[in-house]
C-alpha cells in the first residue's frame, strides 16, 4: 500500500451509526413517555375496579399474571391487600406477594401513585369474584401482559426497541473491525514511492513515512556517497601476470649456496651478540 493512500475506516463509521441509532432510541422513548404512563395507568388500563367493601365479578385467562394495586399515600409507601378472591365454586385463590416485575407505578401525570399489593395465576379460565375487605380504598386489577402487548403496538416504542437493538449491536462489531484494521495496517508492508534518489532517510524518518505522517519526498537524510564501494573481492595486481622464466640449475645451486651462507653468518652474529 502507498504512504498516500487510505483505507475507508469502516469501524469508525459503524460506531458513528450505532451512537445515532441509539440517540434515535433515547429520543423515541423519551417522546412516548406520556403513551406509556397511560398504558401503565391502573385507572384507565385494568380489567376491572372494586370499590371498598364491596365484591365484583371479573373473568380471568389461565396463563396470564394478573397485579392486584391500591392507591397509597406517597413512593414507597406499601399498600394493605384486604382482598379475598374466590372461584365459581367457592375456593379461594391463592394470592402472591409482588416482585420486582410488579413495581410501583403512577398515573394522572405522576399525581397519583400505585402499589402492587399481590397477583395471582390461575389454570383454568372463568368468572372469579374480588372481595375488597378494605372501607377506604379501591382496588384495581391489571392485566399486566395484555399491557406488554399494547405497548408493543405502540409506533415509537417500536421505533426506540428496534433503535436501541440495532445500535448496541452494531456497538462491538465496530469495535472489532477497528481493532482488526489497526492490526492490519501495522503488520502490512508499506512500499515507499516518491524518495530523492540522492538521500537516504533516517530511521525517524523512515517511521514517519510508515505511520504516514511524513512524505517521502521531503525527506533529507543524509546523502548517498558519490563514490561507490569497492568490492571486497579486489584483485591486487591489476597487471597481467608476467612469466618467471627458470634459470639454469648452476646458477640456482649457487644462489641457495650463497643463501645458507648469508644465513649461517646471521646465526654466528646473532649467537655471538
Amino acid at each position: 500500500m502507498a504512504v498516500g493512500e487510505k483505507k475507508r475506516p469502516w469501524g469508525k463509521w459503524l460506531a458513528i451509526a450505532a451512537i445515532v441509532l441509539i440517540g434515535i432510541a433515547i429520543i423515541s422513548f423519551t417522546n412516548s413517555m406520556d403513551d406509556v404512563e397511560d398504558l401503565l395507568d391502573p385507572e384507565i388500563n385494568n380489567i376491572g375496579v372494586v370499590a371498598p367493601n364491596s365484591n365484583e365479578s371479573i373473568k380471568l385467562q389461565p396463563g396470564r399474571i394478573y397485579t392486584i394495586l391500591r392507591i397509597v399515600d406517597e413512593i414507597g409507601t406499601e399498600g394493605l391487600l384486604d382482598v379475598e378472591i374466590t372461584d365459581s365454586q367457592g375456593n379461594v385463590i391463592d394470592i402472591s406477594s409482588p416482585t420486582w416485575m410488579q413495581p410501583q407505578r403512577t398515573g394522572s401525570s405522576g399525581t397519583i401513585i400505585y402499589d402492587s399489593v399481590g397477583t395471582i395465576s390461575i389454570s383454568d379460565s372463568g368468572v372469579y369474584d374480588f372481595s375488597n375487605e378494605n372501607s377506604t380504598s379501591n382496588l384495581y386489577v391489571v392485566d399486566d401482559q395484555a399491557v406488554d402487548l399494547q405497548a408493543m403496538q405502540e409506533p415509537a416504542l417500536i421505533i426506540a426497541f428496534l433503535s436501541c437493538c440495532l445500535g448496541l449491536l452494531i456497538l462491538p462489531i465496530s469495535l472489532i473491525i477497528h481493532l482488526v484494521i489497526g492490526r492490519e495496517k501495522k503488520e502490512q508492508k508499506i512500499v515507499m514511492t516518491g524518495l530523492p534518489t540522492n538521500q537516504i532517510p533516517t530511521t525517524d524518518e523512515l517511521y514517519k513515512i510508515r505511520e504516514g505522517k511524513m512524505d517521502p519526498s521531503e525527506v533529507k537524510g543524509v546523502a548517498k556517497p558519490s563514490r561507490p564501494i569497492p568490492s571486497p573481492f579486489v584483485d591486487r595486481n591489476p597487471e597481467p601476470r608476467k612469466i618467471i622464466q627458470s634459470k639454469p640449475i648452476e646458477n640456482k645451486r649457487r644462489e641457495v649456496e650463497n643463501k645458507d651462507d648469508e644465513d649461517g653468518e646471521d646465526w654466528k652474529n646473532w649467537d655471538s651478540g
